[in-house]
Order: C-alpha cells, then structure tokens, then sequence
C-alpha cells in the first residue's frame, strides 16, 4: 500500500489538497489531521516513528574515543575505490 503526504486547507467538510494524488474519484483514503504549528518538529519525528512511516536515527554511544585517522601506505583509499569501480 502506498502512502502520501500532502498538504491540505480545510473549507467546510472538505478538504482541498495543494496537490492532486494518483487516486481515482470514489476511492476511500484515510486521513490523519495533524494540525500545523501545534506540535514541535521533534513531536511531529516521534509520531511518524509511531505510525511506522520513518525510523529515528539511534543515539550515539556514549564513551565513544577520538581516535586519529590512521597512516597508511600505498595509494589513497577513495583513489583505490574509483579505479575498482570502473
């Protein structure tokens, strides 16, 4: 099942869209009402999570070292990895 999130003004019981969707008329779409500027971006995150729509990135750990980037001879790495991807 496909989803779509698309912006929408309320006039009456209708609700006019600011884009057209790839649906037929007649068919039934469930609509979730999120009003603008009630809910703080990272409340707006949390409830996507919720429904399954995203995934929040992971904290990073704590304790975690500064460990210097690492000499190493011969080529660069990134000039390695071009040659082998042609």
């Amino acid at each position: 099942m496909e989803r779509w999130v698309v912006k929408a003004v309320v006039q009456g019981k209708t609700l006019v869209l600011d884009e057209a969707l790839p649906l037929p008329d007649g068919t039934t779409v469930t609509v979730t009402v999120i009003p603008q500027g009630e809910i703080s971006e990272q409340e707006f995150y949390s409830w996507l999570a919720a429904e399954g729509l995203i995934s929040l990135p992971k904290p990073s750990p704590t304790g975690i070292r500064y460990s210097p980037p690492r000499k190493i001879s011969g080529k660069p790495l990134s000039q390695i990895i071009i040659e082998e991807r042609r």
